[in-house]
């Protein structure tokens, strides 16, 4: 399941209800089931007929990706939810901060400067993986983003945009990529750095965890985590990137000390 996350340490052993959700801020990465991520990544293009009957992204209807769990879908359909505008990385809100957290969300900040998780951290988050890997710490991305480190990966993709004329627009976004924040965190198979990051923190005991029904959960203090992310990505790839480019594809990513 999908990471979700609460910005008040309040009610930390409770039950994620609906009472509990109209008194503590919680929000969860919904994303979008219909994302044309993957179909226009990189310069791929739809063909006109797929372009042109492609419905827009709606905050107000979409839907969630479902790999990322069940209980975004929950959050999106309880009282008072609010939904980020940026399609492939919209976030869902519910709670006295809902808007504040998912309002402003552009193209072009998905998951760092000036986006809902950003927000999310500096309120004092708390990220919570119900059941997920650690490779599902959203906050991470923001680390990733944030951080003062050479060489990162950055991809374009379209999505369609609702103007205010009703009219279908195709908008390009560029952003860091969150598959793979540098060369050698982007090899199937291997780590990428959200993982790395997460499975080094979890060593430190600042966390905690449990477990819920069968699932093994963590609880993270978000800005802890994250500070911890920036300042590993900094130390170990902050001057020089620990794996050239052309060889990316035969090591992984070795902290320099």
């Amino acid at each position: 399941m999908g990471s979700c996350a609460a910005p008040s340490a309040k009610g930390d052993d409770k039950f994620i209800t609906t009472d509990y959700l109209q008194q503590c801020p919680v929000m969860g990465y919904a994303s979008w089931d219909r994302s044309p991520y993957e179909e226009t990544l990189n310069g791929a293009r739809l063909d006109d007929e797929a372009r042109r009957t492609w419905l827009p992204f709606d905050p107000a209807t979409a839907g969630t990706y479902r790999g990322f769990g069940l209980l975004n879908q929950f959050l999106v359909q309880a009282p008072g939810a609010r939904r980020s505008a940026h399609p492939d990385a919209s976030m869902v809100a519910v709670g006295p901060l809902a808007e504040t957290l998912t309002e402003p969300h552009e193209l072009g900040h998905a998951l760092g400067e000036g986006s809902p998780v950003e927000r999310f951290v500096r309120l004092g988050g708390k990220a919570l993986l119900l059941g997920a890997p650690l490779n599902s710490v959203t906050a991470l991305h923001y680390a990733e983003a944030v951080a003062d480190i050479p060489n990162k990966r950055w991809v374009t993709y379209e999505m369609p945009m609702l103007g205010r004329d009703g009219e279908v627009a195709w908008k390009t976004a560029s952003d860091y990529d969150s598959n793979g924040i540098l060369d050698c965190f982007a090899i199937e198979g291997k780590p990428d750095a959200v993982e790395t990051i997460a499975n080094a923190y979890v060593k430190l005991g600042r966390h905690r965890e449990g477990v819920v029904g069968f699932a093994q959960c963590y609880l993270f203090d978000a800005q802890d985590i994250v500070t911890f992310g920036v300042t590993y990505l900094e130390k170990h790839f902050g001057t020089t990137p620990i794996v050239p480019p052309h060889e990316a594809v035969e090591r992984s990513c070795e902290p320099s000390g």
